[in-house]
């Protein structure tokens, strides 16, 4: 009687355990602000040009580029903030406005000093952004492993530029993507559904494969486009993490970190949590697009059009722009 009593206890608490995740997991949506009180201005954000934003379904080219050819090796699928399917933490506040059924990420100011105001961190990412064990960002997909491109320009449709101050590319290949170290389900957890547990060892594997701030050229039937100051080369990419060739760690390196590991391993401490990929042909590269609000409050919209290629000959080339293509960022600066 007592070890079924004891089960059952233990049953009740897993449950209300289970309960409490997928409580505080599930997105929040903030309410409306609530109407001002007599006598009070009221403050309304800059809604002007939200309205005449329309998801673009194909590519939009630069007027300024004479020639573009198709890079039909390269593809990039879409993940913007607050439109993944998947977890994340924390978990992001939503804002929908009176009468629409459209959720913008709502970001809040932060006060950070006296008189100077920042929309805390100091930027925010358009697509998914970068997690404790994950890079986010959306995946770029290299079939062709002996391509030399390089990211020279890369056009937005965007509501309101008067909202943004600054825009930023990053690129990065991250080693962990995709889920690796699967855990084995108990019963218990197989029978209520729970998903297995990955793991991904010390932390982000993550290799930098550059970034660069965007500069605006121009604007042309309502897509906005930038340069790159510092063109991203997408060739040449290591599909180790480690910098040094793990190869040549001498045989009488430990195959664990120490403290203070023998003389001639410490270039070596990579290789201890070393992670390899085959090709960059299953989307591991992956692309941020950073921005930094002005002091202003509005809605904010901004859907990726196109990313423009180059070669060392001066051809220009536009990828293929895969899934989620006419999905965009939503985020409500107040």
């Amino acid at each position: 009687m007592n070890k079924k009593f004891l089960l059952l206890i233990t049953l009740l608490i897993i449950i209300s355990a289970i309960g409490v995740w997928f409580y505080f997991s599930y997105p929040k949506e903030i309410q409306p602000p609530t109407t001002p009180q007599q006598g009070a201005t009221e403050q309304k954000p800059e809604e002007t040009k939200t309205a005449e934003f329309i998801p673009i379904k194909l590519q939009s080219s630069p007027q300024f580029i004479k020639s573009l050819n198709n890079a039909t090796d390269v593809k990039i699928d879409f993940y913007y903030e607050g439109d993944y399917p998947g977890f994340s933490w924390p978990e992001p506040e939503f804002y929908t406005p009176e009468g629409s059924d459209e959720k913008f990420l709502s970001l809040s100011k932060l006060k950070e000093r006296k008189d100077k105001y920042a929309y805390g961190p100091e930027y925010h990412s358009i697509f998914n952004p970068e997690g404790s064990h994950w890079y986010g960002g959306t995946s770029i997909y290299l079939l062709n492993k002996d391509s030399k491109y390089s990211v020279s320009y890369i056009g937005f449709q965007i509501n309101n530029r008067d909202l943004i101050s600054e825009l930023k590319i990053e690129f990065g290949i991250d080693y962990g993507d995709g889920g690796f170290g699967e855990s084995k389900s108990s019963i218990f957890a197989s029978i209520l559904g729970i998903e297995s547990v990955y793991a991904c060892g010390p932390g982000l594997y993550l290799r930098p494969v550059g970034d660069s701030n965007l500069t605006f050229v121009e604007e042309s039937n309502g897509i906005a486009w930038y340069r790159l100051e510092k063109p991203i080369a997408l060739y040449n990419l290591r599909l180790s993490y480690c910098d040094e060739d793990c190869s040549l760690m001498p045989d009488y390196c430990p195959d664990y970190n120490l403290a203070e590991p023998p003389s001639g391993c410490e270039v070596y401490s990579c290789c201890y949590y070393n992670r390899e990929i085959s090709s960059l042909e299953n989307g591991s590269l992956k692309m941020h697009i950073l921005y930094k609000p002005n002091d202003k409050e509005g809605f904010f919209k901004l859907q990726m059009v196109n990313l423009i290629l180059s070669d060392s000959a001066g051809a220009y080339y536009q990828p293929v722009m895969g899934e989620n293509f006419d999905h965009y960022y939503r985020a409500y600066l107040h």
